[in-house]
């Protein structure tokens, strides 16, 4: 497998990019302000959806001041939670590649 590499694609049409490109290719230029605030829009959603499990986490330990330090693998939450602190992280970094100078 050395062979295969992965490539940073387009977030418009999903083509792979050039080195000077960093979100969107020449084609989806124009779209850039729209694909930007649906990115926007999925981070934030995400950063919810986790910032809720975290609480109802925290309220099942018995703290909402102290972070959860819960680990049990029967909770079904507590995959919910983790999933979603991954997914969160991983459209933040996608967010950043709009690294333009509006």
């Amino acid at each position: 497998m050395k062979f295969a590499v992965k490539t940073v694609t387009c977030l418009g049409c999903k083509t792979p990019l050039s080195k000077d490109e960093t979100a969107v290719c020449k084609h989806c230029n124009p779209r850039v302000g729209e694909l930007y605030q649906k990115q926007l829009k999925s981070v934030n959603e995400l950063e919810v959806r986790f910032s809720r499990l975290w609480t109802q986490c925290q309220r099942c330990q018995g703290s909402l001041h102290q972070d959860v330090i819960c680990t049990s693998a029967d909770c079904p939450i507590f995959y919910m939670r983790k999933k979603a602190q991954k997914d969160m992280g991983e459209a933040a970094t996608t967010l950043s590649r709009f690294d333009y100078d509006w």
